[in-house]
């Protein structure tokens, strides 16, 4: 008889405990949902607040609403795309409330919290889970450790639909993501791959006598997106960031002819300054190993890239920004701007802009440095010109095939003679216009070259501008940076003559008296 009531007891203490741990654990995962609120405050595109919190003994449930931030001046057409997120989050240690809940884990752990779109919220939640069905569009379990730890997994089911409104089909072969973020969000590190999405509108109706026009098309295949990145020097998240789509395909309905590109990437990286640490660099790759455009195809790629940047100014900057979102209306904040853009140009910042891409018409290469300053002790306001001291040197170099030149400037050329033959009412032939267009821009790189703003050298043309000291040197000749009263606009600024060929017939000359 001991044994049992001391069994009983026993049992007695556990449940006690357990439901204190469970009220504990609700406290916990309240604490841990109101710091993830505050967090997602500070993004100044959104606003997101309480709907709803009803806690309970052993799980709680919660309506978030994502209210996005429209700037002054949007389209007040376009739809509002706030919405709101359904939380149900089962207590732990044990998630016992959430026992048959479909992806949920009955695991030791701080609470597990599953997320679902509010179907009500908004008119495009609406629409979507119309579209699925009985399924839930997007579903997100968090399973949140005892420290504020969480991984989380992303899963929007596939979704195939035939003659829906503007689409004729519409494949979708669903969407897996994973994400592991650390305490206070001191780290995040995951996926979230789409393998496949093909779209295909519906062809506009033809007018009497009219081909039918052709549909667009949107083939994605293999899109992936990671991240890799902790909260480092100055409480600013640094590391690694990339997306990849293995092969996008677009068809464009009014010539019927894709548009591809195969491989397309970013690559994304924030780190300190390896010779000075209170400076970060931030630089992102794009790329594609080929792009196909009728009738252009190669490969190209493009480099952003922002260094020397101050650490604790930058950190301040992305507070600054926090705070315009709270007070849009706020007097000093201008003047705070101008007090962190000072701080950051103390540290002598440089930005480059690197472009090279290979065609089947030629090869290009582009290179743009600029090295910043502090402008001194100015007023902006008063004298907005001070500015340009800001700029302590700069650098320009291009260089480009003479046929892909040509080309490129011919295209440009024919088309602002067909503009100006229309102005005119005139029809010139197609034959005519190309040749009055390759000879136009033959004497534009001839006198380009003749007055030393371009090289020929070999079969590519080459420029190089370079600014320092208050000079600008273009191919090593100094170019007065204000021209003289009265001068014209140069070479490209001159208007194209239209000369007539067999299409267009000459103007009379006035007869004289």
């Amino acid at each position: 008889m001991k044994k049992l009531i001391g069994l009983i007891v026993v049992i007695l203490v556990l449940a006690a405990g357990f439901v204190g741990a469970a009220y504990w654990s609700g406290q916990q995962a309240e604490r841990w949902y109101q710091e993830a609120l505050a967090e997602g405050s500070k993004n100044p595109s959104i606003k997101p607040s309480t709907v709803r919190y009803e806690r309970g003994l052993l799980s709680s449930q919660v309506v978030t609403r994502i209210q996005f931030v429209i700037p002054e001046g949007g389209d007040a057409g376009m739809p509002d795309p706030s919405f709101s997120i359904r939380q149900d989050i089962y207590h732990g240690p044990l998630p016992l409330a959430g026992w048959g809940v479909p992806g949920v884990p009955l695991a030791w752990t701080g609470s597990v919290v599953r997320a679902t779109l509010d179907p009500e919220s908004s008119a495009w939640t609406r629409e979507l889970a119309k579209l699925y069905g009985g399924q839930e569009p997007v579903v997100a379990i968090s399973q949140v450790a005892f420290d504020g730890a969480s991984n989380t997994r992303i899963t929007m089911p596939p979704l195939t639909l035939n003659d829906v409104e503007d689409l004729q089909s519409f494949k979708f072969a669903g969407l897996q993501g994973q994400f592991q973020v650390g305490p206070r969000g001191a780290a995040v590190q995951g996926d979230m791959t789409v393998s496949s999405l093909e779209a295909v509108g519906k062809p506009e109706v033809a007018g009497e006598g009219q081909s039918a026009a052709s549909h667009l098309r949107l083939d994605l295949r293999d899109l992936a997106m990671t991240v890799n990145q902790r909260k480092g020097a100055f409480n600013l998240m640094l590391g690694d960031s990339s997306f990849k789509i293995g092969e996008l395909r677009i068809q464009d309905p009014a010539t019927g002819a894709p548009v591809i590109l195969t491989n397309l990437g970013m690559d994304a990286t924030a780190a300190l300054n390896a010779q000075n640490p209170q400076q970060v660099d931030v630089e992102a790759l794009f790329r594609a190993d080929k792009i196909t455009a009728d009738p252009w195809s190669g490969t190209g790629s493009m480099r952003l890239a922002f260094r020397n940047l101050d650490g604790a100014a930058t950190a301040q900057l992305q507070e600054w920004q926090q705070s315009m979102a709270a007070k849009p209306d706020d007097p000093q904040a201008l003047d705070e701007l101008l007090k962190l853009v000072k701080a950051l140009l103390r540290g002598k910042p440089e930005f480059v802009f690197d472009t090279q891409a290979k065609l089947t018409q030629g090869d290009w290469q582009g290179k743009l440095t600029l090295n910043f300053q502090d402008f001194g002790e100015i007023d902006p306001l008063q004298n907005p010109a001070g500015l340009l001291g800001a700029l302590e040197k700069g650098l320009a170099e291009i260089a480009v095939s003479k046929t892909l030149a040509e080309t490129v400037l011919t295209s440009m050329a024919r088309e602002q003679i067909l503009a100006q033959a229309g102005e005119q009412g005139e029809q010139p032939g197609e034959q005519a216009i190309q040749g009055m267009a390759a000879q136009q821009v033959a004497e534009q790189l001839q006198d380009l070259v003749a007055a030393g703003f371009v090289r020929l050298e070999g079969d590519q043309y080459k420029s190089q501008a370079r600014f320092e000291g208050g000079k600008l040197l273009v191919n090593g000749q100094e170019i007065p940076l204000a021209p003289p009263a009265g001068e014209d606009e140069g070479v490209f600024g001159e208007e194209i003559p239209l000369e007539p060929d067999g299409g267009v017939e000459e103007e009379e000359a006035p007869e004289q008296q």
